[in-house]
């Protein structure tokens, strides 16, 4: 009778002590596979930047309007590239001081491959709640902006935006308001905005093929001009141009008197001393074309 009980007892330890190795080694093969699982992400991230430029943008959310904003457009050209993001204002943490921001592209393309002090250009917008295509008052209807410029020094190379001391915002209206008289024949019958790009390039006449690229309002148009030296053969200035005609209704708001527009022409044959160089400038009317030299 004893011996049967302590048989019984015996079989339900072993079967505990069975079960409980079981479970303990179903939770060491679970961590394991999810650790695999989060190394495995990790190195695919890492292939995937193998071959990448990468800007790091640095928003300073202090000097953001987080609650009338629905969300914020980062756009740059880099290395004869566009790079953009949307980031919705729901995605941010608002207790962070700073958004940091990747801006990629490739560090080798059929244009030009980036090298240090190489330029580059990156925008951020603040696109409101409301509907864009309105204008919010007659004193401050530029969707509010700023703008930083830097050459590459490295990889990832790091930009800010958003700072306090930063003027580029404010410059655009104080622009508009020292124009305001003259917005209303300004904007009477204009649709659109020209930008024309010049590329000197009688410093560089044996470039090739190069890139020529237009931003304003976080839209970028861009051409490639395949045979440089056919259009050389045509000039009488050893200069390339191209004209972009932008929409001034953009899915960020209207494109206004005082918006900033920025240039880059990229090339490898532009090196040294940059394989890309950009320029920026302020939109002073839509009658006429808004021209600004590259380089």
């Amino acid at each position: 009778m004893y011996r049967k009980g302590y048989n019984k007892y015996l079989y339900i330890l072993i079967t505990i002590s069975f079960a409980a190795n079981i479970l303990y080694i179903s939770t060491l093969s679970y961590e394991s596979v999810f650790a695999q699982k989060n190394d495995d992400d990790d190195d695919d991230n890492k292939k995937d930047d193998k071959d990448k430029l990468i800007v790091k943008v640095s928003i300073d959310l202090a000097n953001v309007d987080i609650e009338n904003t629905k969300f914020i457009r980062v756009i740059g050209f880099i290395n004869g590239e566009e790079a953009k993001q949307d980031i919705p204002i729901s995605s941010i943490d608002k207790s962070d001081d700073n958004l940091d921001v990747e801006l990629k592209v490739n560090e080798e393309n059929e244009i030009v491959e980036a090298d240090t002090p190489d330029e580059f250009f990156v925008c951020g917008y603040e696109v409101g709640k409301g509907d864009v295509s309105k204008e919010t008052t007659t004193t401050t209807p530029i969707t509010k902006f700023d703008c930083n410029e830097g050459d590459i020094l490295g990889n990832p190379t790091k930009i800010s935006l958003f700072k306090s001391d930063s003027q580029v915002y404010s410059k655009s209206q104080e622009f508009y308001q020292a124009n305001l008289n003259n917005v209303k024949n300004y904007t009477k019958n204009s649709d659109t905005v020209k930008i024309k790009i010049i590329a000197p390039l009688a410093d560089k006449k044996d470039t090739e093929k190069l890139v020529i690229a237009a931003m304003i309002k976080g839209q970028i148009q861009s051409e490639v001009i395949e045979d440089v030296q056919a259009e050389l053969d045509k000039s009488d200035s050893n200069t390339i141009s191209r004209t972009f005609t932008f929409d001034r209704n953009t899915d960020i708001g209207k494109i206004q008197i005082g918006d900033r527009y920025h240039a880059c022409v990229a090339s490898n044959d532009l090196s040294p001393p940059e394989g890309q160089e950009c320029e920026k400038r302020l939109v002073k009317n839509f009658d006429n074309v808004n021209s600004l030299p590259a380089r």
